[in-house]
């Protein structure tokens, strides 16, 4: 076992600093070229003009974060690689994406997704709840991750989370308030490969290390590590294939779909047909890179196993999460590679922080601002909107200092929080596009109740702790001295990510807890089912509002702001006639062809007038005032 003498070199600063040096200069480069980010088209949507393999990896680095790179190494590690099952479940999510959302908001050519709930249910109120819950959701979810990384530099060489928690706001708040869009798709992209290169150093150099890959699997398949499918239906077991395919499925289906970062990225290309084939794009992509995460974290544990010295049991670390950057520093004994690893889970924090801070400061702007400064030039327009950027990211830093006072693992806390505000946000979406009946009052209190539940049930998870079902520890039958020397050395630096209020976490959690009692069993609900019982509340009680209020008659909807779901879900399996009777006889609007987000004939959403068909002929819609 390794005495763990290397340290960070003067190499390994110069490769981390150049790498957030090219994303800030990337940023300037596209503050001073083009259109120089001077209105909100540009700044916002990058003119649609991007292409679309970049927006494919920009949407995909998006969703995974620092939380990939750093727990599901982990995850692996103490559990098993069953997590791998997210990414079918994430597909699937895509896919969803694809047929349903993307015909629906693409042709509206929105600048904030949530203007479609203003339009769909005439109500500023619903449209500004959306807005909330997207504010929500990118705030803490950049806390968490932003923290998150600052922790593996704490580990690394002991750099306070303060400074570097600076550094990572200072770095995304330059390259995305100046670039725009197309600095932060185009950095994505850069940092994609950084982040992919990151995780194969690990598994190369940990493969040679244990001996080969076969031997990192048989060692794996020994300690129960490869256990792949659990089709055990209990919604309160934390990972079965039903919870990992199911629930990310319904928090892909939000994230890809109807989450304004997707949406601005792929209204970011020329044509809708470009905007799906980006968005099926992300299968592969996803697949590539959470796989090697998944392997990184299987050739850890084949390490450590085959050392006869478990870091999490030995204490050496205090939880999974922290394991990653202490294999990282164990292993890699080149100067220069550790800079690079550490690098990558910068670039994974920073393309999620960029694109959430860009996407509050759309909705922000485009659903409160932008009413009360329309006598103001484009130019002025856009600066309010960068300033918003630098507020969010403002946010965001401060929040992530709260963070360190949560139990728990990071990417458990990272995925309750976002199902807990993706879900109900979905629900809003599903409730408007594919029930024709529900009117805005019961929009307004669904998307409540549907946020309200799934919040509840994650503060009460941290409250009452539930069990984590990780399998036995590999043992530290070996760590006798390793234990002694790493007191000195750089372990002495890894410190807990997160703490409970008396002391750090202690390692019994990982291996073996009871579960709480009486009601309080609800808690142990698997926080990847957070997302589907927030969209199913806001739907359910969102129906039942609206028929109690009066429902909408589906003649008064304009069909554009519909989803014929019977056409999509029975294309050419079930004949026209069945599919319109499912649909109440209403005609959909349809989108043929290959629409050109530059095409703005027919296309004005917000004159007073639109004409659409019903089952009874041609209808007028006269615009109402919006419903607050």
């Amino acid at each position: 076992m390794s005495n763990l003498e290397y340290a960070f070199t003067v190499w390994d600063y110069v490769v981390f600093g150049a790498i957030l040096l090219l994303s800030m200069v990337v940023g300037l480069v596209f503050a001073c070229t083009g259109g120089k980010q001077q209105t909100n088209k540009e700044f916002l949507l990058a003119d649609s003009k991007m292409g679309v393999a970049p927006v494919a990896v920009s949407m995909v680095v998006t969703i995974l974060s620092a939380i990939t790179m750093v727990g599901v190494p982990g995850e692996v590690y103490a559990s098993s690689s069953e997590i791998w099952i997210l990414a079918i479940g994430a597909s699937l999510g895509a896919v969803l994406a694809t047929v349903f959302f993307i015909p629906l908001l693409f042709p509206l050519k929105l600048t904030s997704a949530y203007e479609y709930l203003e339009l769909r249910f005439k109500s500023k109120a619903v449209k500004l709840e959306g807005t909330f819950m997207t504010i929500l959701y990118a705030v803490i979810l950049n806390a968490v991750i932003m923290y998150a990384s600052a922790t593996a530099m704490e580990t690394v060489n002991g750099a306070p989370v303060w400074l570097t928690l600076l550094i990572s706001f200072a770095v995304s708040t330059i390259y995305s308030a100046l670039g725009g869009l197309k600095a932060v798709i185009w950095v994505d992209t850069m940092q994609s490969f950084i982040m992919l290169g990151g995780l194969l150093i690990i598994i190369v150099q940990g493969t040679i290390k244990v001996g080969g890959l076969q031997r990192v699997f048989e060692i794996n398949q020994q300690h129960r590590r490869l256990e792949l499918f659990d089709f055990d239906p209990n919604p309160f077991k934390r990972h079965t294939f039903w919870t990992l395919t199911i629930g990310l499925a319904i928090n892909h289906v939000a994230k890809m779909g109807i989450y304004q970062a997707a949406v601005q990225r792929y209204c970011a290309v020329p044509t809708i047909n470009k905007a799906r084939v980006a968005t099926l794009l992300n299968i592969p992509i996803l697949f590539v890179i959470w796989s090697a995460a998944c392997l990184a974290g299987l050739t850890m544990f084949a390490y450590y196993a085959d050392k006869g010295c478990d870091p999490l049991k030995a204490k050496i670390v205090n939880n999974p999460n922290q394991l990653i950057v202490y294999f990282m520093m164990d292993i890699l004994d080149y100067p220069g590679l550790p800079g690079l690893f550490l690098g990558s889970i910068f670039c994974a924090t920073l393309s999620t922080v960029t694109s959430t801070q860009s996407a509050a400061a759309a909705v922000t702007y485009e659903d409160m601002v932008k009413p009360c400064v329309s006598h103001l030039s484009e130019k002025t327009k856009t600066c309010i909107t960068k300033f918003l950027v630098v507020f969010y990211g403002i946010v965001g830093t401060a929040l992530s200092f709260v963070v360190q006072t949560l139990g728990g693992t990071v990417i458990q806390i990272g995925i309750a929080f976002v199902g807990a505000s993706v879900g109900p946000l979905l629900g809003l979406f599903v409730l408007g596009a594919f029930f024709p009946c529900s009117n805005w009052k019961g929009a307004f209190v669904g998307g409540l109740v549907g946020l309200s539940f799934p919040l509840f049930l994650s503060i009460g998870a941290w409250v009452y702790w539930p069990p984590t079902d990780y399998l036995p520890s590999p043992g530290i039958h070996n760590c006798t001295n390793l234990v002694a020397q790493a007191n000195g050395t750089a372990t002495s630096m890894v410190t807990a990510l997160f703490t409970t209020t008396a002391s750090s976490v202690n390692t019994t959690q990982f291996y073996g807890q009871s579960y709480p009692e009486s009601w309080k069993y609800i808690f142990t609900m698997s926080y990847q089912y957070y997302g589907c019982i927030g969209m199913a509340s806001v739907v359910i009680v969102g129906l039942l509002v609206s028929f109690i209020t009066c429902p909408t008659n589906s003649n008064e909807v304009d069909p554009r702001y519909l989803i014929p779901f019977f056409d999509r879900l029975f294309c050419g399996i079930l004949p026209r006639s069945c599919t319109k009777r499912c649909q109440c006889h209403i005609e959909y609007y349809s989108v043929e062809g290959d629409v050109d987000s530059d095409d703005e004939t027919d296309n004005d959403l917000y004159s007073n007038t639109s004409h659409y068909r019903g089952k009874r002929g041609l209808y007028t819609y006269v615009g109402e005032e919006s419903q607050f």
